[in-house]
């Protein structure tokens, strides 16, 4: 008759261990989110892929004109613009001289030739975004902040050769 036992406690037991509904565990999981003071820039509802932010085209043009020749940075159809978190009260935005200026004037080249050009904040090239010179935009709570970049070759009347003339700027936003 012990033997019964010991061998029914024994079958209880396993019975109990097997049955994965008596065997519990739990713990935690936790869960988080950091949230870094910062700013964003995008253009057309999308954000801007880093070292991308638009081009300056002045488009296509004979041999001299007599007139600036203008143009605005847009990021296809539409202009830049930097939407910050509420941690960040405003930035600024800084323009190099480009990898074809001389430290004075900004140039665009096609290898041999170059034409200067000039970068303004407004249409109208009354305020110059100056080399290296630091421009500081306050950020409002809703919205985007437009980023106004315009540009302007100057007047040319002696015949240039044929070409396309670029020049390559960096761009730096600091907050």
């Amino acid at each position: 008759m012990s033997v019964r036992l010991v061998l029914s406690a024994t079958l209880i037991t396993t019975s109990a261990v097997a049955d994965p509904a008596v065997a519990a565990l739990s713990g935690q999981i936790q869960a988080r989110l950091t949230i870094t003071a910062g700013c964003e820039v995008s253009s057309a509802g999308s954000t801007v892929p880093s070292g991308s932010m638009g081009n300056l085209d002045f488009g296509d043009q004979g041999p001299t004109w007599t007139a600036p020749i203008g143009a605005s940075v847009s990021s296809g159809s539409n202009a830049l613009q930097v939407a910050c978190n509420p941690s960040v009260t405003g930035f600024s935005v800084t323009i190099d001289g480009g990898t074809n200026g001389d430290g004075t004037t900004r140039r665009l080249s096609n290898g041999s030739r170059t034409i200067a050009y000039q970068l303004y904040l407004n249409a109208a090239g009354t305020e110059r975004y100056s080399i290296g010179e630091q421009k500081t935009f306050a950020v409002h709570r809703d919205g985007q902040i437009p980023i106004p970049i315009f540009g302007a070759v100057v007047a040319n009347t002696s015949a240039l050769p044929a070409g396309v003339y670029s020049d390559t700027l960096r761009v730096t936003l600091d907050w």
